[in-house]
C-alpha cells in the first residue's frame, strides 16, 4: 500500500515538475492563484464583518436604515466667522473748567461784588488784563447801586490801563447819560464805536445821546443802525419812537411800537405807543384797549389814563373822560397836560 502511495505521488511530482520546467503559463498558474485566494479571503472578511464599512445599500442594519430615511439630509454650511467685539467710542477725559480768577466780581449781588471784589483787587493776586477788567467789573456794580462818582472813578482807571477796549468806553458813556453829560457820553460812544463798528449797543447809546442833545435826525440815524445789527435792542425801537412821535410819523410810531410789544409784552410803553398812534388817526376804540393794557401793567403810570380820557372826550363819553383825568390828577395834581384836558372838557359840557 505505501508502494502505491508513494508511486502516484511520485508520478504526480513528476507531472508537476514536468509542467513547471517545460510550461510558462503553468509556473504562473501556481504563483498566482495562491495570492488571489488570500486578496479574496482578506476583502470578504473586511467587507462583511460586523464590524466593517459595507458598501452595499443591504449591507445595514435594517433600523439604521429606516432612521436614514426619516432624517433629512444634514446641510453643509460654511462656518461663520465670531462676531466682531463692538468698538466703543474713545471718550477723552474731560479736562476741569479753567478757574476765572473774576469770579468775585461777577454776579447779580452788587454789594457782595463790591466787596469781594475790592478784596481781590487788594490781594496782589491779579496780573496783566485781568487788572482792568476787575475795575470794570466793580465800576458797573457801582454804577447799579447808583454810587456814581465811586464807578466812574473804577471806568476811568480800567481805561487807563486798557484802553483798546471798547465796552469800557460803552459804560462809561452810559454813566454820563445818567449824569446828563449827553456831550461827554457821546465822545465815549464814538470811540466805542470806534475800536468796534459792529457794536449795536454803542451805537444804541450813541442816538439816545444825540436825541437828548436835540439832533433828532442824527440820533434816529444812529438807532436805525443799531437795529440793523440787533433787531433785539427794544430800547433802540423805544427811543425811535419817540423821534416819531416828535415828528408826527405816527406810521413810525405804530410800527415800533408793534415791535416794541413783540419784544417786551409786559412793557407798557409799546401799547402807549402804538395806543397814541391810534389816537391821533381817529381810530379811539383800539386806542382805548391800548391805554386799558398799558395801566393793567402800570396803574401808577399817569399818561394811559391821561390819552384814555382823550379817546373818551372824542368819543362824546364824558363821564369816562372825566374818570380818567381825575385818577391822572390822583397820580399827579399838578400834571399840566392833564388839567388842561379837565378845563377843556368842563367848557365842552357847558356848551361853550
Amino acid at each position: 500500500m505505501s508502494a502505491n502511495g508513494d508511486g502516484a505521488n511520485t508520478g504526480w511530482l513528476g507531472a508537476h515538475g514536468k509542467l513547471w520546467y517545460d510550461d510558462r503559463w503553468y509556473r504562473i498558474a501556481w504563483l498566482v492563484w495562491p495570492q488571489a485566494i488570500g486578496m479574496f479571503l482578506f476583502v470578504s472578511l473586511w467587507l462583511f464583518h460586523p464590524g466593517g464599512q459595507g458598501f452595499l445599500p443591504w449591507s445595514k442594519p435594517a433600523a439604521q436604515t429606516q432612521q436614514a430615511q426619516q432624517t433629512p439630509p444634514i446641510q453643509q454650511t460654511q462656518p461663520t466667522a465670531p462676531p466682531a467685539p463692538v468698538q466703543q467710542p474713545y471718550v477723552p477725559p474731560q479736562p476741569s473748567p479753567p478757574v476765572d480768577v473774576l469770579d468775585a466780581c461777577k454776579g447779580d449781588d452788587h454789594a457782595k461784588i463790591i466787596q469781594d471784589c475790592t478784596a481781590l483787587l487788594a490781594s496782589g493776586n491779579l496780573k496783566g488784563n485781568n487788572i482792568p477788567y476787575a475795575y470794570w467789573h466793580r465800576g458797573y456794580a457801582y454804577y447799579s447801586t447808583k454810587q456814581y462818582q465811586l464807578a466812574m472813578n473804577d471806568y476811568d482807571r480800567a481805561i487807563a490801563m486798557l484802553p483798546g477796549y471798547a465796552d469800557f468806553y460803552t459804560d462809561r458813556g452810559a454813566l454820563w447819560v445818567d449824569l446828563e453829560n449827553n456831550q461827554r457820553a457821546l465822545q465815549d460812544f464814538e470811540q466805542a464805536i470806534a475800536l468796534k463798528p459792529d457794536d449795536a449797543i454803542a451805537h444804541m447809546n450813541r442816538g439816545i445821546a444825540l436825541r437828548n442833545l436835540k439832533r433828532p435826525n442824527e440820533a434816529q440815524i444812529a438807532l436805525t443802525k443799531a437795529i440793523e445789527l440787533d433787531s433785539t435792542q427794544s430800547s433802540a425801537f423805544e427811543n425811535r419812537a419817540f423821534i416819531y412821535e416828535d415828528n408826527s410819523n405816527w406810521r413810525g410810531v405804530y410800527d415800533d411800537a408793534n415791535k416794541l410789544i413783540e419784544l417786551q409784552p409786559d412793557y407798557r410803553m409799546g401799547y402807549e405807543f402804538r395806543g397814541h398812534a391810534y389816537l391821533e388817526v381817529g381810530q379811539y376804540q383800539p386806542a382805548i384797549a391800548d391805554f386799558t393794557k398799558a395801566i393793567s401793567i402800570d396803574p401808577d403810570a399817569i399818561y394811559g389814563y391821561r390819552m384814555r380820557g382823550r379817546a373818551y372826550y372824542f368819543l362824546n363819553q364824558f363821564d369816562n373822560a372825566m374818570k380818567d383825568f381825575d385818577a391822572a390828577l390822583r397820580i399827579d395834581a399838578k400834571d399840566s397836560e392833564t388839567i388842561s384836558f379837565v378845563n377843556d372838557l368842563k367848557r365842552k359840557q357847558r356848551g361853550r
